[in-house]
């Protein structure tokens, strides 16, 4: 429930619904944010998986995490390109910016540690929620814990990886949205 292509899509999806547009072009926009925010990077995992380039679709060998980023980087620029130019909604423009940006500070981060996506991929939308649709969202939080929980559990990253993600994602696209509603 709180992977993040899911957390992802709903956050796409709330952000139109509170946007208010015509449901033809919000479906538009929606397809080309999940086709850059899910479907492409499934896609990448995938095919890495079934290439023998990674042993799990987490990829949890720090160093074969850089060009999957680096593509992500370079597909949420491609959508934000699209995006922008057919006139979408600011904050689904800033969210896409976000996600470029906060996966540019994630690849560098990467180079020398591995810093949870699964918990930046939570942040940020918990962040993105609170500022543009209800602050009420903010009491996702404590249920984030359950998920970063999990992936210390899993042994896929230590306590501080899963925390420092969380709290990057959510301070890099607080900072977005605040900074950029102003422009």
């Amino acid at each position: 429930m709180l992977h993040p292509f899911i957390i992802s899509s709903a956050t796409f999806l709330l952000f139109l619904q509170n946007a208010k547009i015509p449901v033809t072009r919000s479906t538009i926009i929606l397809a080309i944010s999940l086709i850059a925010t899910v479907v492409f990077p499934m896609l990448h995992v995938i095919s890495m998986k079934k290439r023998g380039d990674t042993i799990s679709l987490d990829i949890p060998e720090r160093e074969k995490r850089i060009y999957p980023f680096l593509l992500s980087i370079l597909i949420y620029v491609i959508a934000l390109g699209i995006l922008w130019l057919i006139r979408s909604p600011k904050p689904i423009l800033i969210l896409m910016w976000a996600y470029a940006f906060n996966t540019a500070v994630a690849t560098i981060v990467t180079r020398y540690w591995k810093v949870s996506i699964h918990g930046m991929a939570l942040g940020g939308p918990v962040a993105a929620l609170g500022i543009v649709v209800s602050t009420g969202f903010y009491w996702l939080t404590p249920s984030a814990l359950l998920i970063l929980f999990s992936r210390v559990k899993l042994k896929a990253h230590t306590p501080a990886q899963v925390i420092t993600g969380f709290i990057l994602g959510f301070l890099l696209t607080y900072l977005h949205f605040k900074l950029l509603v102003l422009l």
